[in-house]
């Protein structure tokens, strides 16, 4: 009885820590195409393919794949980037921006050669905070 009481004590603390943080970071997709969006420490402009076409992915990184996966015309809260940002080098993010469907019919050799990149944004902690915490694509200077 008193195993019992004690984990579930243990399993409400874990809950309420889990659950008690609100994820601000909000990419906003008002193209008409799903976008996958990336982030990485350093430009993927600069070669970071590697980092991106399935190809070169793990089964379980591939489900990440689909969970950065936006929508036409939506919005989706991106888990943890805030803290990304916070930890990286310079606190700056590259996010990087995808046509989903790019990534799932070229072949890694396409991919690589055409490098089908729809939009990076560069933003630093105060772009964000500037920004509340929200990228829209495409941006309005496109």
């Amino acid at each position: 009885m008193k195993r019992t009481i004690l984990l579930l004590i243990i399993a409400v603390y874990f809950f309420v820590n889990c659950t008690s943080k609100t994820w601000r970071f909000v990419i906003v997709n008002k193209s008409d195409e799903e976008v996958v969006a990336f982030h990485n420490s350093t430009s993927f402009l600069k070669d970071s393919m590697d980092l991106v076409h399935p190809d070169k992915w793990s089964r379980r990184d591939y489900s990440d794949f689909l969970r950065r996966s936006i929508p036409p015309n939506s919005s989706k809260r991106m888990e943890y980037w805030e803290d990304f940002l916070q930890e990286w080098p310079n606190d700056t993010l590259f996010i990087g921006l995808f046509n989903r469907v790019d990534l799932d019919t070229m072949t890694l050799f396409e991919f690589k050669t055409k490098y089908p990149i729809k939009h990076e944004f560069k933003v630093i902690l105060q772009d964000m905070i500037n920004c509340d915490w929200t990228l829209v694509y495409p941006p309005d200077e496109l």
